[in-house]
């Protein structure tokens, strides 16, 4: 036998007993009787299908729209508070007396928004550690789901510009339940894919000696990526297929206000009866059964303190998690400065905004599965492929930039949509390979109080590329104002190189063991 040879059956054997043994994670015994039915999988992704509408429909496109028309409707002149809002106007300004303050109609949405994703993060935090025990992850999500889906479908109830008050009370308390719905979501996908036949199999075999611990990691990434891939792309499919619904309703009612509050309740109705799907058939996955005795209102923030302190334990998950804060706000900048560039550069009116909110979801959509071929074709890894979609990504500043020449770069009105389509090809696949790449560097059991942090992550973000940009491209060209976003593209591909994956897994693996009574493992 050979020197590598011996060095790789040494190796297979030292896998092998630290298996058995429970050093890696959980006996044989306690897991392999439980495996996923395509069932239980169509009721999870069922809840991208019932969901994800609500971003793409919604917060994306009509929310910001109905916000603004109301409060118009209802509110006056800058100049003069008694002189009734004239929206007939081009570029009009008017406020609107919110309690004893008066704030401008554009920024009405935007503040609603604010206010939305302040409470997420208090929502977030106070129930992810609590999630993570019994079947409080499936209830909590199903408990969100209703609540948002509710206060969504209430928009129809408006008929009055008076009421545009309780459009922004429904617009926060439906985005605070969608975004804790969505974590609590995305905090099924390590225990899915550990709980995938393929996955199982692959673990006896560890088990017999057949195959690697390689192995195991290599056939978990690789379930946890289709299932994100696939969640992300039919969650995509029903957001395109809804805002045409909604804007097919839009045109045929005359574009008024109040067919896009019906677009919207729509969209809520849809989201309320497809999560009787999730309801039914998405397995509870559940965690360790919490002890009586604690306090279920501070036990998540206590918990999260806890784990903030010993964060040197979880070097390479927070590292990533810095990584996520950066490109998050990067990506959001971008598509909100390409649609004020077409707003104020090429005049587009919105019916090319519609087709633009159109053509981002759907290319996501194709990008998602696009970027998972590739990956498959080249046995790249999460993180390499994570990588080459970063480096991809932050070309789209890059191409903008180079419009100070003149000569092509976002110059001429034609270069939109096929830049819209291209950043739709890398949008779903950052968010959908990010998700499963931070997924693996999570301690088992702690699934729902981490991926609280990556939602908080990914909201707490929004405000600093609008701040910075905002300033920039108050005294210059918007153009210039892509050098923000160009920067915050490109320093993520170098944190997220310099991750160490492996480190991070096992340090999950002890993190677990030490602060709980489950071991992390397989």
């Amino acid at each position: 036998m050979s020197n590598t040879e011996f060095e790789l059956s040494q190796k297979a054997d030292l896998e092998r007993n630290a298996f058995n043994q429970g050093d890696a994670g959980d006996s044989p015994a306690n897991q392999d009787d439980k495996v996923l039915t395509k069932r239980e999988i169509q009721g999870w992704l069922a809840y991208a299908v019932a969901a994800e509408p609500y971003s793409v429909v919604c917060i994306s496109a009509l929310a910001p729209i109905v916000l603004e028309s109301l409060s118009s409707g209802y509110g006056y002149q800058t100049e003069d508070h008694t002189v009734p809002c004239d929206t007939s106007i081009a570029n009009y300004k008017c406020e609107v007396k919110v309690g004893g303050l008066w704030l401008d109609t554009a920024s009405f949405s935007l503040y609603c928004i604010s206010v939305s994703v302040f409470l997420q993060a208090f929502v977030f935090i106070s129930m992810g550690a609590l999630a993570d025990h019994g079947t409080r992850r499936k209830t909590f999500l199903l408990t969100f789901s209703f609540i948002g889906s509710i206060a969504t479908i209430l928009f129809a109830a408006i008929r009055s510009n008076s009421l545009y008050w309780l459009a922004g009370v429904l617009v926060i308390i439906s985005n605070v339940a969608f975004g804790a719905s969505w974590v609590l979501y995305y905090a099924f996908i390590p225990t899915l894919a550990r709980d995938h036949a393929d996955v199982v199999d692959v673990r006896r075999n560890v088990n017999k000696g057949l195959e690697t611990w390689a192995d195991y990691q290599f056939i978990k990434d690789k379930i946890s990526n289709t299932l994100s891939s696939h969640s992300m792309a039919v969650g995509y499919g029903a957001g395109v297929t809804l805002l045409i619904i909604a804007a097919g309703i839009a045109l045929a009612m005359g574009q008024s206000t109040y067919s896009m509050q019906i677009g919207m309740a729509l969209t809520g109705l849809w989201w309320f009866c497809v999560s009787f799907i999730t309801m039914k058939y998405m397995p509870a996955q559940p965690g360790t059964p919490l002890s009586g005795n604690v306090n279920l209102f501070f036990y998540s923030w206590i918990r999260l303190g806890k784990t903030l302190r010993e964060a040197k334990s979880l070097k390479e998950t927070f590292k990533y998690l810095i990584s996520w804060f950066i490109v998050s706000d990067g990506s959001s900048t971008i598509i909100s400065l390409a649609i004020f560039m077409g707003k104020k550069k090429f005049l587009l009116n919105n019916t090319e905004l519609m087709i633009g909110a159109i053509l981002v979801p759907f290319s996501a959509l194709i990008g998602t599965y696009m970027w998972l071929f590739i990956q498959r074709k080249l046995q790249l890894t999460s993180q390499n492929t994570l990588l080459a979609i970063s480096f991809f990504f932050a070309l789209v500043p890059v191409y903008v930039l180079i419009g100070f020449s003149g000569v092509f770069g976002l110059v001429y009105r034609v270069e939109i949509w096929p830049l819209l389509i291209y950043f739709g090809l890398m949008l779903g696949a950052s968010q959908s390979f990010s998700r499963v790449l931070y997924a693996c560097l999570l301690p088992k059991g702690k699934e729902s109080e981490f991926f609280s942090l990556y939602g908080i992550t990914d909201k707490s973000s929004s405000w600093l590329g609008p701040l910075i940009t905002g300033a920039i491209i108050e005294y210059n060209d918007t153009r210039w104002g892509f050098v923000f976003p160009m920067v915050m593209m490109v320093i993520p591909i170098f944190i997220i190189w310099w991750v160490d994956v492996e480190k991070g897994i096992k340090d999950a693996e002890r993190f677990a063991d030490e602060h709980t009574d489950v071991k992390d493992g397989l």
